[in-house]
């Protein structure tokens, strides 16, 4: 049987705790390697689920337009705090120069433009089976055909019920793009040794962490 707690209260919980764990210092680097021949410049890109991560800066740098989502405040705080950019606030809504970073329930946001790139840190995984067609169905409703995705997630061999991170098989996420017209293929796939605890003491050993990306970018 599913899990019961919603992604907004684990997530919560997570970061009031202060256990976030994926936080890098660096920009992931099959991020830089896939966009380094792309030419970004005014183009929008969507992150859903951020969380604080550096990796904004990295679309920044290249003169997109970046949308970034996490409905924790302050993780949104301290991204501008630790990497000393001065922003406004508006609501519920930050905004330094072409970033706008919504501190908001994904589910909510709603955009009247399809954005130019999609790059989703995984977001997927925080979603149980239950949940996450709604999650894709609301994906579908802010990219079209003619975006640039850069996908990761991964899968393990735990149980469906066990998360997040949740598994999800890798057809899953291309049937679940394929409905949307868009073409994935896998651009990396590498297994992984599961080092957290929690893992470990439900069985699971090790994880196969792809990215996706879509065949016409």
């Amino acid at each position: 049987m599913e899990k019961t707690t919603t992604p907004l209260e684990f997530w919560s919980q997570v970061w009031d705790e202060g256990t976030i764990r994926f936080h890098q210092n660096n920009y992931n680097s099959e991020m830089v390697k896939y966009f380094k021949d792309i030419d970004l410049k005014g183009k929008s890109v969507l992150i859903p689920l951020a969380g604080k991560t550096k990796d904004i800066l990295f679309f920044l740098e290249k003169g997109a337009h970046v949308t970034a989502i996490e409905f924790w405040e302050p993780a949104v705080i301290s991204f501008f705090e630790e990497n000393n950019i001065p922003y406004k606030k508006h609501g519920y809504s930050f905004f330094a120069d072409n970033l706008t970073f919504h501190a908001m329930d994904f589910f909510n946001f709603t955009t009247e433009k399809p954005f130019d790139v999609l790059f989703d840190r995984a977001s997927q995984v925080v979603f149980n089976r239950a949940d996450r067609p709604r999650y894709y169905e609301h994906i579908s409703k802010l990219i079209n055909q003619r975006s640039i995705l850069l996908l990761f997630s991964i899968d393990h061999n735990g149980s469906f019920d066990y998360g997040p991170p949740h598994k999800i098989p890798k057809a899953e996420i291309i049937t679940a793009y394929k409905k949307m017209g868009i073409t994935l293929h896998t651009n990396s796939e590498n297994i992984e040794v599961a080092t957290s605890d929690k893992m470990q003491a439900q069985g699971i050993m090790s994880l196969t962490a792809f990215t996706l990306i879509n065949v016409n970018s």
